[in-house]
C-alpha cells in the first residue's frame, strides 16, 4: 500500500514539473590552484553587501574523488524559484562581484557551469548531516519512469533509516547535456557514513530492485564525493 501511495505522490510532482519547477541549482565547477585564497576571497564577498543581498544558499565544496574530472571545487547555488534565479542573474554585473571575479582569475580555471532543475528534494537539512555528497551524474532516456523508481527506493530507504542527510534529483537544463542529463544524490555528516551508507546501499534488496528497473533507461556516466567546505544563507 506504501508503494502504491508513493507511486501516486510521484505522479503528482512528476505532473506538476511539467508546469513549474521546485528551484533550481546552478554549478560552477571549478580547478583552483590556491584554495585558501579563493576560500578567502569568496568568504569576503559574501559577507558583503552584494552577498547578503543576493537570493540564493551559496556553498563550496571541494571535490574528494572526481574520476577523470579537472575540477578540484564547486561552488554551488541553490536558487527557491525562477524569480531568485533571475535577480541573481542581474547581480553578476554588479561591481562588487565583477572585483571578486577580477580577483580570483589567476587562481583559477573553469570547468564546467551548468543549471539543473530541482525535481525532488528531501531529507535532513541539519549541517552535521551533510558535510560529504555523494552525486551520481547519468543519461535517463524516459524522466518520468527513473523519478518513479527513484521515489520509490527513496521511501524505502527512508523507512528504514538508510538516508542521514539530504537527497536530491535534478535534471540538467543549461549546459553540455550530452554529457548528462540528471544527477541524483545523497548527503552524510562524514565520509565514513557517507561510505557506510553506500555499502548498506548496494548490499540491499531495494537496490538490487531499483537496478533492474533502471537499467535500460539509465547510463550512470560518474559518481563523484564532495567535501562541503562553508555554505552561506540568507
Amino acid at each position: 500500500m506504501k508503494k502504491i501511495i508513493f507511486s501516486l505522490f510521484t505522479l503528482f510532482i512528476i505532473s506538476s514539473q511539467s508546469i513549474v519547477a521546485a528551484g533550481y541549482i546552478a554549478i560552477y565547477s571549478l580547478n583552483v590552484s590556491d584554495p585558501a585564497s579563493y576560500s578567502k576571497s569568496l568568504d569576503n564577498l559574501m559577507n558583503s553587501d552584494w552577498g547578503k543581498s543576493f537570493p540564493a544558499t551559496v556553498s563550496l565544496h571541494q571535490y574528494v574523488f572526481n574520476g577523470y574530472d579537472d575540477a578540484t571545487h564547486a561552488v554551488v547555488l541553490d536558487y527557491d524559484d525562477a524569480e531568485s534565479l533571475g535577480v541573481a542573474t542581474e547581480l553578476f554585473n554588479d561591481p562588487q562581484f565583477i572585483m571578486h571575479l577580477s580577483e580570483t582569475s589567476s587562481m583559477l580555471t573553469n570547468v564546467e557551469e551548468s543549471l539543473h532543475m530541482k525535481l525532488i528534494s528531501g531529507g535532513s537539512t541539519e549541517p552535521e548531516n551533510n558535510g560529504f555528497n555523494t552525486v551520481y551524474r547519468m543519461k535517463v532516456n524516459d524522466p518520468s519512469s527513473y523519478a518513479m523508481a527513484y521515489t520509490e527506493l527513496i521511501a524505502e530507504l527512508e523507512e528504514a533509516g538508510d538516508i542521514i542527510g539530504t537527497y536530491g534529483l535534478r535534471q540538467n537544463i543549461g549546459g553540455d547535456v550530452n554529457y548528462y542529463s540528471h544527477y541524483a544524490y545523497t548527503s552524510a555528516g562524514s565520509m565514513s557514513q557517507a561510505m557506510e551508507s553506500a555499502e548498506t546501499l548496494y548490499a540491499s534488496e531495494d537496490f538490487a530492485e531499483f537496478s533492474e528497473k533502471v537499467s535500460d533507461n539509465r547510463e550512470l556516466i560518474s559518481i563523484s564525493v564532495l567535501r562541503n567546505i562553508i555554505s552561506y544563507s540568507n
